[in-house]
């Protein structure tokens, strides 16, 4: 079970060039009785044809798929505790804290989520001195706090995931994979595949970093671009302290929404990718 505390003071900032980086080191274990299956490209030199992802022969959780599953439980926290968030940032119109369909052009079970509490697409236009903002019902609603946080078209967010890398130590194990003829009982001609896992109790460290500061854009107020202000849903909690507004968005947004983890990669039929998520302390 992942256990991550809210935070009494902000992380431990990093200067990297003109960027004020907060950074939040993270521990991911592969809990007993799983596995874990970030698939990886098959190599024409092996008979593996489900080899895990791996860099110079270690496996790693790749930035993309931690990503794809913080993304999807910061959109989730958005919805269900809709009315708990409006109340704590203090926003007086839904709409502005709902979060966006990542595609432009979403396919028709991407449609459905809009009436799941989802938005349009968000996206950012620039044109000559003129900025246009996310709108629904010709009412500018700005960008959705996803977006904020991970980036949208036309602007880049807040936060940097990494790739997990794991301890030292050995940690993928073959993998055996059977498919059972349906009429005779027994394998099938042919459908012994033979792949990878990475196994149960390995822990992966990567540390999660927020741009505090970039330029005159600071973590935890809404940014204005020509004249125009973005994030609309930050107006009423950019009057606080700038660290109070920060910690807000780490407790209430950040770190529920890590606990929230609770499985990575694929073959999750087979009980693969339950995984636990701590603060490396």
């Amino acid at each position: 079970m992942n256990s991550i505390d809210n935070m009494e003071k902000l992380p431990e900032s990093k200067q990297q060039g003109i960027l004020t980086v907060l950074q939040i080191p993270l521990k991911i274990t592969v809990q007993e009785g799983s596995f874990l299956h970030i698939g990886g490209s098959p190599s024409p030199l092996t008979e593996k044809k489900a080899p895990v992802f791996s860099v110079d022969g270690k496996p790693a959780i790749p930035a993309s798929s931690f990503k794809g599953a913080f993304r999807y439980q910061v959109e989730q926290l958005l919805i269900a505790k809709k009315g708990e968030l409006k109340s704590k940032l203090e926003i007086t119109d839904e709409r502005l804290i709902r979060p966006c369909i990542p595609a432009p052009i979403p396919s028709k079970a991407e449609q459905e989520l809009l009436h799941l509490g989802y938005r349009k697409h968000c996206e950012i236009k620039v044109e000559e001195d003129k900025v246009e903002i996310p709108k629904e019902n010709n009412r500018p609603i700005g960008l959705c706090p996803v977006c904020y946080l991970f980036g949208a078209t036309g602007l880049m967010g807040f936060l940097r995931i990494p790739n997990f890398w794991p301890e030292a130590g050995e940690h993928k194990i073959d993998q055996t994979s059977i498919r059972i003829d349906r009429e005779s009982g027994t394998a099938a001609a042919g459908a012994i595949v033979t792949g990878e896992q990475v196994k149960p109790g390995t822990i992966f460290k990567g540390t999660l970093e927020i741009v505090a500061q970039q330029g005159t854009f600071q973590f935890g107020k809404a940014r204005e671009i020509g004249g125009t202000k973005v994030d609309l849903w930050l107006d009423e909690i950019t009057s606080k302290p700038t660290e109070e507004a920060q910690l807000l968005l780490i407790n209430e947004i950040l770190i529920p929404a890590l606990n929230n983890i609770a499985v990575l990669g694929g073959q999750k039929s087979k009980g693969a990718g339950k995984v636990s998520i701590e603060l490396n302390k």
